[in-house]
């Protein structure tokens, strides 16, 4: 059993997941968070989305694709809430302030490009934020528990 979080005196770390900047690794980070949050199956299947989405897009846009960059990922749980934290050493970005809303009523040939992974978060998480500290992004994801 992992000590409770000085912050949340409930918030007990579940995972702390450290993979490097390649798309092809994502697998194995699916099956841990799986394996972190057993009880959780849907809430599990919606955070591997949220992060397949949000590392996608740093691997790709924020690393330039480099290999040899590192993804820490980590998530606690609370009596009521579920906290994702990523962190990652790409240049400064804030996905949730930079990326606009889709227009999703829109025809396809209408619709700007990007944004719909974004949306995609915004949607499946009950709060995103994203922030840095110098050395690099740090993006914290809640999902509350209902009881």
């Amino acid at each position: 059993m992992q000590s409770p979080s000085s912050t949340h005196p409930d918030k007990v770390l579940l995972l702390d997941y450290t993979m490097p900047s390649q798309v092809v690794m994502f697998g194995n980070l699916a099956v841990s968070v799986e394996d972190a949050i057993p009880d959780l199956p849907d809430i599990a299947f919606s955070a591997n989305l949220c992060l397949e989405e949000l590392i996608t897009n740093t691997i790709q846009y924020g690393l330039g694709n480099a290999p040899d960059h590192s993804i820490r990922i980590r998530i606690s749980r609370g009596a009521n809430f579920l906290e994702i934290v990523l962190r990652d050493d790409a240049p400064r970005f804030d996905p949730f302030s930079t990326v606009g809303s889709p227009d999703i009523d829109a025809s396809l040939d209408d619709r700007d490009i990007g944004g719909l992974g974004v949306h995609l978060v915004r949607t499946l998480m009950d709060e995103v934020q994203a922030s840095y500290d110098g050395t690099g992004n740090l993006i914290t994801l809640k999902k509350t528990l209902r009881q």
